[in-house]
Formats: structure tokens, sequence, C-alpha cells
């Protein structure tokens, strides 16, 4: 992040130029664009901001556990900042968010990269677990236990391709948000608003989206499969597909340059 960038507790901005909203994936934080924010924001004016639940962004007491709160959180976001039109980056839940957002509020999207999106209709088993009372409400208290790193490791391990870039200094970096029992309960708190039904529903409206879309696909992704994203550009008439090889979920982290070489020209055009 440059010298310049101002800090929040939730989000960063950086750089000057047309506005870009960066939202992350499951179990991450704006931290996973740390070695692309630099790069874009010599170009773009780059927004990254943990979203409700992670990071250091706690979920207030009256969070209305549905997927209309996350999109109606980053609206608010927006009009905090008096930015009336922003282009989006998303990455894994990052990028489902980033269509349903879309579809909530098209007026206020210019126009949407997705890196390794999670591919709709599909919903994270993470979701259904929190979704079951006893197992939601007991999770977080054996997670606390010494689990959670434990977990993260599991996680980010399937997400690189890379396994280099898993340095015990990461998975500690990465561990850390969850390591109060206060936001293990957010996180699944945020989990429960994930419904199926929402899923499947921005799913069937997909095609209503008219923006200009740019999908990136590391095509080394441990989670997903290659018709995840053909799934997409299907519904998605607009959408550009790039492949980048060696390279799993997590794009940002693993081919910064190679992510930013693509993104600058789409968002310029």
């Amino acid at each position: 992040m440059s010298p310049t960038a101002k800090h929040h507790p939730t989000y960063t901005v950086s750089g000057s130029g047309p506005p870009l909203l960066l939202l992350h994936g499951l179990f991450d934080s704006l931290q996973t664009w740390d070695n692309l924010a630099p790069r874009l924001s010599q170009t773009f004016k780059v927004y990254a901001l943990d979203l409700p639940g992670f990071g250091k962004n706690l979920l207030p007491a009256d969070w209305p556990e549905s997927l209309s709160g996350i999109t109606e959180h980053l609206i608010s976001f927006l009009d905090d900042l008096e930015i009336e039109r922003i282009s989006l980056v998303g990455n894994s839940m990052g990028g489902s968010l980033s269509l349903a957002l879309t579809q909530k509020y098209p007026e206020r999207i210019h126009k949407i990269a997705l890196l390794n999106p999670y591919g709709l209709p599909e919903v994270p088993q993470a979701v259904f677990s929190a979704r079951r009372k006893m197992l939601g409400t007991i999770l977080p208290y054996l997670l606390r236990a010494g689990a959670i790193k434990f977990c993260i490791k599991g996680i980010f391990s399937r997400s690189l391709y890379d396994q280099s870039l898993l340095t015990p200094t990461r998975i500690k970096r990465l561990a850390e948000p969850f390591s109060s029992l206060k936001q293990l309960k957010n996180l699944f708190r945020f989990l429960r608003a994930i419904s199926p039904e929402k899923i499947q529903e921005i799913d069937r409206r997909l095609r209503e989206i008219h923006q200009a879309i740019l999908i990136l696909w590391g095509t080394e992704d441990g989670w997903l499969k290659e018709a995840h994203w053909q799934h997409l550009a299907n519904r998605l008439p607009s959408a550009k597909i790039i492949k980048i090889e060696a390279c799993g979920h997590l794009p940002q982290i693993e081919k910064p340059e190679t992510v930013a070489k693509a993104l600058i020209p789409f968002f310029l055009e």
C-alpha cells in the first residue's frame, strides 16, 4: 500500500482515478489484496474492505441474517464515501456478492471482474454447517480450542497452487482475525445469512446483468472445477474469460502482476 494510503479498521483506500472496490472471499480479509492493490492504485482509486464478520469488521448486534444485509452494508459503505458508481473486483465468495450487488443496484456498478468466483448455484459446505442449529452453535467453541489455525491451513493449502506461499507467518495472519470467540460467532452469523434459496435466485437472474464482465480463472483451483466458470459464462452474455496457468483459487495472491495486466485495460476501456 502506498505511503499516502488512508487506513481505517475495516477498509483501506489508495491511489487516484476511477474507483474500484475489492471484495474478498470466505475466511479471508482485505489483506488478500496486499500484492494487487498497489499495482492497481497506480491507475485507480482502490478501496479494499473487510466484509462484515471478517478481518477487523465486527457484525453489529442487530445484523439481519440475510444476504440483503451484506448488499445493504456495501451500498451504505459507498454512500458514506459519496461514491455514485464504482467497478467491482470480487474473488471467490466476493465474486458472488459482486453479482448480487449488481443485480440489486445496477445503476451503481460500472464493470465487474471476477477472480475464480464461487460457482453459482452451489453454496459452500460451511454455510450448511452454520445453518444447522446445534452444530452452528457448538462449532465456534470447538474451533476456538486451537483448531482454527489447523482449519485455516487446510483451507488455504487447497486454495493455493504454489504451496511455498503458505508460510507459517501467512497462516498465523490468516487465522488471527478468527482467534476470538466473538469473531468466530460473527463468522457463523455471517454464514447463516447465505441461504441456498437466495443463491439460487441470484443464479436464475444472472442474465439480467448487462455490465461488462471479466472472469479471471486460475486453472489449478483446488475448490472449483472448470464447469463453474463455464456455467457463469453461459449465463453472463457479456463475460470475457482469461485463464491463468499455474494458479489456484487466489489469483490476487499468486499472480498479482498477471491479474493487474488484465484488469487495468479492462476497466479503462
